[in-house]
């Protein structure tokens, strides 16, 4: 047990004293929900609801139409070809937030699921295990079918140690 920052110090016969910090150093309570050290701290993502109506990187310029999410997913793919992994990032995701804001509405699920499907493969690059799995299970949800997205969700989730998951 961490003794209260208010209450007396413990006396040599206490066990709190022995797990004590060192001199300089402070006792802190890290609550997180992984033990991975190497993720980015959490940002809001284009894809949750409250962030649906505000448009993400506005830098971007996608023509808001079937067209313009097919332009979006070309111009990642290129990027991520030539290992430009977080702009290709940032492409899916502009994509992806035209799709699912409704701001294009004929946009065909399979593309949708692809989207979602590639932007899960450029997390997997830089190693962000947590969303790659986020995003193979939104493109499964789409497409059941999508069969990278059922290879890379395993992938992702072996390397966050979820075995029985990753089957």
């Amino acid at each position: 047990e961490v003794p209260d920052a208010k209450s007396p110090p413990a006396t040599a016969a206490s066990p709190a004293k022995a797990s004590a910090p060192a001199p300089g150093f402070k006792r802190m309570e890290i609550v997180e929900a992984s033990d991975s050290e190497d993720e980015p701290p959490a940002k809001p993502k284009a894809s949750s609801p409250a962030a649906k109506d505000t448009e993400p990187f506005p830098d971007l310029k996608v023509e808001h139409s079937k067209s313009g999410v097919e332009s979006a997913k070309n111009q990642a793919n290129a990027l991520f070809s030539k290992g430009s992994l977080d702009e290709a990032v940032r492409w899916f995701s502009k994509g992806l937030w035209l799709v699912e804001s409704k701001k294009v509405k004929d946009a065909p699920s399979d593309l949708h699921s692809i989207l979602h499907s590639n932007r899960a493969f450029a997390y997997i690059k830089l190693k962000k295990w947590a969303e790659a799995e986020e995003d193979c299970s939104k493109a499964l949800g789409v497409n059941s079918k999508n069969t990278k997205a059922t290879y890379r969700r395993a992938m992702a989730r072996f390397e966050l140690g979820k075995f029985e998951g990753a089957k």
